[in-house]
């Protein structure tokens, strides 16, 4: 059992580095950057026990419904805004009809298209 718990938590500090290099290639810097920064704490504090394990928790958890609210400010292309858009590649993704789910697709589609040659 301890075995599956130390896999568990590896794989959630490299799924969350991950998804923040994939929020900053997509141009989420803020998002991407509470990511990685996140990610690397989890390493350094990963066997030790310097605070309780619920205020890591509830750190983590903050860190990323303040990810969360920040994908959901993104604005899809085919929106009417009352900002003014700059010019910007524009990344074709498929619509589901869920805007959460719409947002991460573009970030990810935007991501996609700088990592090609």
């Amino acid at each position: 059992m301890n075995t599956l718990k130390k896999i568990a938590k590896w794989t959630g500090i490299v799924l969350i580095g991950a998804c923040g290099i994939v929020l900053l290639g997509g141009g989420k810097i803020t998002s991407g950057t509470l990511m990685v920064v996140t990610a690397f704490l989890l390493v350094v504090l990963a066997g030790k026990h310097l605070v309780p394990r619920w205020v890591g928790i509830v750190l983590v958890c903050a860190v990323l419904g303040l990810v969360a609210w920040n994908i959901s400010t993104t604005d899809l292309p085919g929106e009417v805004s009352g900002n003014a858009m700059a010019c910007t590649e524009v990344v074709d993704t498929p619509e589901t009809g869920i805007k959460f789910l719409d947002q991460v697709l573009y970030i990810f589609g935007g991501f996609a298209a700088q990592a090609e040659p």
